[in-house]
Order: C-alpha cells, then structure tokens, then sequence
C-alpha cells in the first residue's frame, strides 16, 4: 500500500505545472464496499492527504452511470445523507478521511455486479491538483 501512495505522490508531483500552483496530493485505502446481489449502488471509499489546501470536487467510474460525493450526518436522532455539491476539502491540516457514518462517495447505477476481488478505476478531480486516477478493491468492510 506504502508504495502504491507513493507511485500517485510520484503522478502528481510529475503531472503539476509547479510545486507551487498545486498541492500533492497522496491517495490511500482505496476501496469499494461489496453491495448486497441485485444492488445497483454501492459505496466506494478513499483517504487523501495533501501539502496544501485543495478540494475533492468530483469522481468517476467507468463502472456506474455516475459517481456523487455524498455525506452521512446525524440531525437530532435522524441519519440522513445529502450530496456534497461543491466538493469535499482536504489539506495539510485536514486530511480527507472518507467513512461509512461520514463523506464517502456513491457509485449509482452500476454498470454489471460488483463481487468482492474485483479491481475498478476511480478517476478523482481536485480543484488544484488535477485528476488521480486510482484502483479500487472491492471488498467487505
């Protein structure tokens, strides 16, 4: 896992105009929480650290119809989720740590059956930093 953080550190270090017009941004625990059979949705999580400020504005996957950035949040004694429109921040101070109860991310209207083992590309875009494209493992929690 260290040296697959460290080959998207590499991509982004590459990939920037300067250090200073974009932060790098580091890419962990990427993964996809095995829906139920018959599921057409299905959770997919990452953890992002960054050198400096950015915001996860957006994912997709060539595996759903679309992929939204969604947040669980407690009102009074309620779950609720809503869809995070603009974005989610991460930097050096906060990093992006994605949970099941907190931001994580919807892949709706899945394209075939996810089954635990299986391998999916999630392309990430950041504001600064520009677009990541990681592997994601499909498994149980």
């Amino acid at each position: 896992m260290r040296a697959f953080a460290l080959a998207v550190m590499m991509v982004f270090s590459l990939a920037a105009p300067s250090a200073a017009q974009s932060p790098r941004i580091i890419v962990e625990d990427v993964w996809i929480m095995t829906p139920p059979p018959g599921a057409t949705e299905a959770a997919a999580f990452v953890n992002v650290r960054s050198e400096g400020n950015d915001r996860l504005l957006s994912v997709s996957c060539a595996c759903a119809a679309r992929a939204e950035l969604h947040e669980m949040r407690m009102e009074g004694a309620t779950m609720s989720m809503r869809s995070l429109r603009y974005g989610a921040p991460v930097s050096a101070n906060a990093p992006l740590a994605m949970s099941q109860h907190g931001v994580h991310i919807m892949l709706i209207g899945l394209a075939s059956p996810l089954r635990e083992g299986d391998t999916v590309q999630l392309r990430l875009t950041f504001q600064n930093a520009g677009v990541a494209s990681v592997d994601a493992e499909v498994r149980r929690r």
